[in-house]
């Protein structure tokens, strides 16, 4: 790459942001305050690589190694921040965690620019230390192209040192000498240039992040407690009596003898009080456990302990099965006007407000020519029983949207393999089915939704569980003038018996078929039926239940799902933005998204195909683009197919734009009168059409 043409994605212009030197103060704020809120938003996607990170820090300090940090200017700073606070904060001993800043302590307080541009004195700064390979390296650079920094990132690797990236471009030759590579994409700064604005704020976040999950990883707190660290004033000298309190439950006296015992040091404090033993074998304990308190502890009390060196994360590791990932771009990448864009996202963010109205939280993403927008949230996932903010990564019940990302491919998968035809009756495969006329009622009628049966019955007040849900439905009689093939009747329970052929036929229920053939081979890890109660902390919850006396949180919103056991072929499953998006290019490139088929292209193109205009345009699963009204918006092409859920959520594909559209809401949080949700995604998608410059 020419170094002349390289411009870092730091260095854009931010086209929201022209003639501020104009506009009223308050007006400056309040848009400085919004483009921050994309901060956190960027770095969750992050997650994974960051995670990486905490591993190898873990991994360095664990065999007695060290960690650098190497930065310039304002990344600079950050680093000695971050290193400076582990000593008081964790108890981590001085010497292991070293910040190198180009142009030495007189920078720290004063700009030295020129001292940046030297790769030879990054080399020589971090030899002086001597690494070695047990030590681990931060480099920090918001362009990623810093020459201190890449001397530094060199000689790390020539020394056998592990190597992390921090920074604002992941294309600069930075990320290229790192074993691991965080850039969050917070877009361009207020003030063109000025990479302390947003930047350094994601750069701060990331390595806060980094240096504390390591610390809790290796043990330097006890439950979310700062016990690892020593009281040196009088502040903290009552914060040690308040955490030794919380974690013993001790009288104060007791309290103040241990802390006077042990000369302030809290981890020794703790383990004497709560084990019984003396000073010296608690300080033996935290020794033998490497400063680990928990383990210290449980060794103090007798317990058989026998953990790997290396703490385990609980954070669920990401399988490298599906070989693609989602390639987040710019809006002028996709093709779009990015400051209209960013007009279609404000109409979410504005609906959305403080997270206090119809529509608690949402997250909303957009794809374009295989280019990913977002995903942007906003507002909160639960404000009761507890405040959980939107994230990203939130994952959302998606209600109806089962239909088309669970229950669709699955039929269409089995039908390719010769399992049945769309136009076999049900009654082949359910015989029960065919009792009171019914016979005549086929696998299409169900995906079209002209079967002729009721749109909803509330099985779950007839006292109603699993497979007599099932039974209850075969015994129906088709309602007067209800003919198939001949009226759109939006039905569940149509979906209801899509979901059990596939189990009659496959052996497999839903969960089964769609997660081992649709959601695995398409890297959607966060989808799937039932999530464990380990992930409420990412779920967004729904509405409040009077017969359970709760807030449904990790649980299928939908009665009659719910009555199902939490897996069924019309609602039950739980998704992101994320996975969604690999979902819809799925179906944006004709079955097949990187290395994964898992539809034929054929396929794809009858299933999108118009089946029926009556009371609404039907193909297999989708909804089409209606006349009138349409949630997809006023602007879409007549080919383009969606689906909404009941939650919230909605799913719009136009393959005439090579779009997709992804808002993801839990207005049921409030309510179900609410409708604000219905304006809100032709409101949406019509911003986002209306964006598309080429």
């Amino acid at each position: 790459m020419n170094k002349e043409a390289f411009v870092p994605r730091t260095e854009n212009s931010n086209p929201l942001t022209r003639d501020i030197d104009t506009w009223p103060l308050r007006k400056i704020l309040e848009v400085m305050n919004c483009e921050d809120h994309r901060i956190a938003p960027a770095i969750a996607r992050e997650i994974p690589k960051i995670q990486e990170a905490v591993e190898m820090v873990v991994e360095s300090l664990s065999n007695g190694g060290r960690l650098f940090y190497v930065g310039a200017g304002t990344s600079g700073r950050l680093g000695i921040l971050d290193a400076a606070e582990l000593s008081p904060t964790f108890g981590l001993p001085r010497d292991r965690a070293i910040a190198i800043i180009s142009g030495g302590k007189q920078a720290v307080f004063s700009a030295i620019e020129g001292a940046e541009d030297s790769e030879q004195d990054g080399k020589e700064a971090l030899m002086a230390h001597r690494p070695n390979r047990d030590d681990v390296v931060v480099g920090i650079a918001a362009s990623g192209r810093t020459p201190f920094v890449l001397g530094a990132m060199k000689a790390a690797i020539s020394s056998g040192c592990k190597t992390i990236a921090v920074v604002g471009d992941p294309r600069g030759p930075v990320a290229g000498c790192a074993q691991t590579t965080i850039s969050p994409d917070v877009g361009p700064e207020v003030i063109t240039g000025s990479t302390r604005l947003k930047n350094g704020t994601a750069q701060k976040m990331v390595l806060n992040m980094i240096s504390t999950a390591a610390m809790i990883a290796l043990g330097r707190t006890y439950s979310n407690l700062m016990a690892g660290t020593s009281p040196t004033n009088q502040k903290l000298s009552s914060r040690a009596r308040r955490i030794l309190q919380e974690a013993t439950q001790c009288e104060p006296d007791q309290i103040q003898a241990a802390l006077e015992q042990s000369d302030g040091e809290i981890a020794p404090a703790l383990i004497m009080l709560m084990s019984g033993l003396d000073l010296d074998d608690a300080r033996n304990a935290l020794r033998q456990a490497s400063g680990s308190i928990r383990k210290a502890l449980r060794l103090a009390m007798g317990e058989d302990f026998t953990e790997r060196r290396i703490p385990q994360m609980t954070c669920k590791t990401v399988s490298t099965e599906a070989k693609q990932t989602l390639y987040f771009g710019t809006p002028e990448e996709a093709g779009f006007d990015p400051g209209r864009l960013e007009q279609a996202f404000g109409v979410v963010r504005e609906t959305v407000g403080d997270g206090e109205g119809p529509i608690p939280g949402a997250v909303a993403a957009v794809i374009r020519n295989n280019v990913v927008i977002g995903p942007r949230a906003w507002g909160w996932a639960a404000r009761t029983p507890e405040r959980v903010p939107v994230t990203p990564n939130t994952i959302f019940d998606m209600a109806s949207l089962t239909k088309v990302i669970a229950t669709t491919p699955s039929v269409l998968m089995l039908c390719e393999q010769g399992k049945f035809r769309l136009d076999d009756p049900v009654s082949m495969f359910i015989p029960e089915f065919g009792a009171h006329g019914k016979h005549a009622i086929t696998i299409r009628h169900l995906m079209s939704h002209t079967s002729g049966l009721p749109d909803h019955i509330q099985f779950w007040k007839e006292g109603l569980e699993g497979k007599q849900i099932i039974e209850r439905i075969c015994s129906l009689e088709i309602p007067e003038g209800n003919h198939p093939g001949k009226q759109v009747i939006y039905s569940d329970l149509g979906f209801i018996l899509l979901g059990e052929i596939v189990e009659r036929v496959t052996g497999m229920n839903i969960k089964q078929f769609s997660e081992e053939k649709v959601f695995r081979p398409l890297g959607m890890y966060d989808t799937g039926f039932v999530p464990p109660e380990s992930l409420r902390h990412r779920i967004a919850a729904t509405e409040y239940r009077e017969d359970f006396g709760k807030v449904m949180w990790g649980e299928v919103h939908d009665e009659n799902a719910h009555a199902l056991g939490g897996i069924a072929g019309h609602a039950g499953l739980f998704s992101t933005a994320e996975d969604t998006a690999k979902y819809a290019l799925m179906w944006l490139n004709n079955g097949r998204w990187g290395d994964t088929r898992i539809l034929g292209k054929s396929t794809v193109l009858a299933a999108i195909k118009e089946q029926v205009n009556l009371e609404e345009r039907r193909c297999l699963g989708w909804m089409l683009k209606s006349m009138t009204f349409s949630s997809g918006g006023d602007f879409l092409s007549d080919v383009a197919y969606g689906h909404t859920g009941f939650t919230g959520t909605s799913l719009w594909c136009d393959p005439a734009q090579n779009l997709a559209i992804i808002l993801l809401t839990n207005r049921v949080h409030s309510g179900r009168e609410g409708n604000a949700h219905i304006r809100l995604r032709a409101r949406f998608a019509n911003g986002v059409s209306a964006a598309i410059e080429k």
